[in-house]
């Protein structure tokens, strides 16, 4: 489809929409009657059923419906309220549950109130009377065994009461509607109210009971939680008691002291170590490795030593020697190697280095004891700090144990503290009757019926009976096989041109047999008019010179429109026109064929078809100028033979030849065969058809024998439409009438 089609589209659619509208218009209007008079049917019905119905009274209470708030023992507990939809229509739900219905009409002894006393069926009593036994027993239900009658007759009273009951909430607040239906106004009221009550009741038995529950099952379980403490402490003393530990927080000191002295003692015993170490090595490098004699002793580092520094002895050794050998080296320079005195001295001399070398020798023994007494402290600490170690990895899987078992101690003791303090509240609270649904405004006796609506009904009556009536309306016009209007020739007959439509004449003028007046101004005028333009334009260079009319069946309006358009066409300029009545067997005459006198019967068609007459005596001049006249002349005995012979062929072709314009009246097509003798020899046929008259099968048949003939169909006319079915031109035409 191109961009252009689509666009087209949619005013073809809204045509053919506004199109079916005024079509469902038209048939209302058509049986506007009929929609009356379902409508009034139904309006009477509803108002006859509401005064026959038994007046219903309504009662309405008012209930609060809020949340529940937390009570003098849970004020210091998080409290968060639910204002959801839900919570509200469980409440109303609740009011019309079966416990509540029933103890309120137990209270209210319902039982013994007329009005919910069982009433059986009349049309069920009727149709029981009508069926035989064996059907009955066929169709009646088994019976439930063991059930008893009063339980039966209790659940129809309540389900009756059920339905008498609504509850209203209202919108955007914690309220709602009880609203109760009696026949009697006083009972309404105290329903609503004693319903309500009720649920107040229940509502508070179900907190009550919520609240002993609770209680109960805490003080159940409170002596399970008093003994698990007791095994849980049992068990952590033991396990104390066993490993020998200390409270928490002095096993964290001791172990902290503990640590802190062993790296102390640690830390010195390294420092001891290192420095016993230096000392030793510096007393070892002035000894000669092989340990013994004066040449095992290097003098040259001897006074860098600082424990022989501090060593008075060796001191002392040492100055005496620097004064033997100063003396050595005197005698030296006077006295020979082997003077006594030089080896007195030389012999004093080695006397002091030995003992200096001696005293060395202890210096060094000393040292190497203290590099010893601090390798095997350094030694002892380390295992020390080793033994700790192991040590507290034991005690740390002792205290992950001990761990769990003082944990487990508070959280026994703990659970049996909140199961303790839950179990008191849980008693103080099992006391107070809270409630968080009020009676805000009962409910009183009201002096106006609510039940039947009569006004309300009657309206509801009419509207449904105008539905109704339309519905009926348009199925009777769906059905009806009748051309209504002009839509209809388009619709059904589309191969076929419409020509014109005549508007529908009043009645008196319709029994006079009225014409209308070539110049005047009515709608009924400018319809004929309108024909003859159609009739010029099928034909631009001139109007057919030979017309037949014809309709499908009788009282159609055919001869009407001969005649109009006949006198219409006598209108136009240097146009003369020969109307012939065809129909023979027609006796009511129009007066335009009303030609002589009643003394002296005019001759006719007839008479000339027969040689009785000729063409002269024949045709009679009307009142209206350039128009004549053909009468039928009276029933001849054979009619269709007539038709058929020379001398009508002959009357065609003189009105041709003489450039005269020749109506045929002929009767209908479908009963009679004249219309489809003549539709050969003219130059085409109009078919007239009558709005709310003539069928669509009607159509179909005539114009169907009409081509069968061999004749050419020029249009239809329909007659007798309705003026609002008219081109939209008469109502100007109609002002002036």
């Amino acid at each position: 489809m191109v961009k252009g089609d689509s666009v087209n589209a949619k005013p073809m659619v809204l045509d053919e929409a506004e199109q079916t509208l005024s079509e469902y218009a038209t048939a209302c209007w058509r049986h506007r009657w009929l929609i009356v008079l379902v409508a009034g049917c139904f309006g009477f019905g509803a108002a006859v059923w509401s005064f026959l119905q038994v007046p219903v009274y309504q009662a309405k209470a008012t209930v609060v419906i809020d949340n529940p708030t937390p009570g003098g023992l849970d004020k210091d507990k998080s409290f968060y309220p639910d204002n959801s939809p839900e919570y509200f229509q469980t409440h109303f739900e609740l009011m019309k549950s079966h416990f509540v219905l029933q103890r309120t009409a137990r209270l209210l002894d319902l039982a013994e109130r007329d009005e919910y006393q069982p009433k059986p069926s009349v049309i069920r009593q009727f149709v029981k009377s009508l069926m035989p036994e064996s059907v009955l027993a066929f169709v009646r239900p088994p019976k439930k065994e063991e059930v008893d009658p009063a339980d039966d007759a209790e659940e129809a009273l309540i389900k009756q009461f059920a339905q008498d009951i609504e509850i209203m909430p209202i919108r955007g607040a914690r309220l709602a509607h009880v609203t109760a239906n009696a026949i009697e106004p006083e009972l309404a009221a105290q329903i609503a109210n004693t319903l309500v009550s009720v649920y107040i009741e229940r509502n508070q038995e179900l907190s009550a009971n919520s609240k002993e529950q609770a209680a109960q099952w805490f003080t159940t379980h409170l002596e399970e939680l008093r003994q698990k403490v007791q095994n849980s402490q049992q068990a952590l003393y033991l396990f104390r008691a066993k490993h020998g530990l200390l409270t928490g927080e002095e096993r964290k000191s001791v172990a902290a002291h503990t640590l802190a002295e062993l790296n102390s003692q640690l830390v010195k015993t390294e420092m001891a170590k290192a420095e016993a170490h230096s000392r030793f090595l510096q007393i070892r490098s002035v000894l000669n490795p092989q340990g013994a004699g004066t040449a095992g002793l290097d003098w040259s580092k001897l006074d860098s030593q600082i424990q022989v520094l501090n060593s008075p002895l060796i001191q002392t050794l040492r100055a005496q020697e620097i004064t033997v050998s100063a003396q050595v080296a005197e005698l030296s320079e006077k006295y020979g190697p082997l003077h006594p005195k030089l080896a007195h001295m030389k012999a004093e001399l080695q006397d002091l280095r030995q003992r200096t070398q001696q005293e060395v020798q202890k210096i060094y023994d000393s040292v190497k004891h203290q590099y010893d007494m601090a390798l095997a402290q350094d030694k002892a600490v380390k295992e020390a700090i080793t033994r700790y170690n192991t040590d507290k990895i034991r005690l740390e899987q002792n205290e992950i144990e001990h761990s769990m078992l003082e944990r487990d101690a508070e959280t026994s003791q703990h659970l049996y503290d909140v199961f303790l303090k839950a179990t008191k509240e849980t008693d103080l609270s099992s006391g107070m009757r809270a409630n968080n649904v009020y009676l805000a405004d009962p409910a009183a006796p009201s002096s106006v019926p609510s039940k039947p609506r009569t006004k309300l009904n009657i309206m509801l009556g009419l509207l449904a009976g105008l539905m109704s009536g339309v519905g009926l309306a348009i199925f009777v016009e769906g059905r009806s096989k009748k051309l209504m209007a002009p839509a209809d020739v388009e619709r059904y007959l589309p191969n076929v041109s419409l020509l014109g439509v005549v508007p529908r004449l009043s009645k008196a003028a319709a029994q006079k047999k009225a014409l209308a007046p070539p110049n005047a101004l009515t709608p009924v005028a400018e319809s004929f008019r309108i024909i003859r333009t159609s009739l010029l334009l099928s034909n631009p260079d001139m109007l057919p010179s030979r017309i037949l009319i014809t309709s499908p069946g009788e009282n159609e309006g055919k001869t009407t429109l001969a005649v109009n358009l006949a006198m219409a066409m006598a209108q136009l300029e240097d146009t003369q026109v020969v109307l012939i009545d065809v129909d023979f067997r027609n006796q009511q005459i129009h007066p335009l064929y009303e030609v002589g006198s009643p003394e002296q019967p005019p001759k006719g068609l007839g008479h000339l078809l027969r040689g009785e007459a000729s063409l002269a005596d024949v045709v009679h001049q009307t009142f209206v100028s350039n128009l004549s006249v053909i009468p039928h002349g009276g029933r001849p005995a054979n009619p269709t033979e007539l038709l058929h012979s020379k001398s009508m062929a002959q009357l065609l072709n003189w009105g041709a030849t003489n450039r005269y314009h020749i109506i045929l009246d002929c009767p209908p097509v479908l009963p009679i065969a004249d219309a489809a003798v003549l539709a050969s020899k003219v130059d085409g046929v109009l078919l007239v058809v009558s709005a709310g008259e003539t069928t669509r099968d009607a159509c179909h048949l005539a114009i169907q024998r009409i081509k069968q003939a061999g004749g050419r169909l020029l249009g239809v006319v329909m007659q007798k439409a309705p003026v609002a079915d008219s081109p939209y031109y008469y109502g100007a035409y109609q002002q002036q009438r």
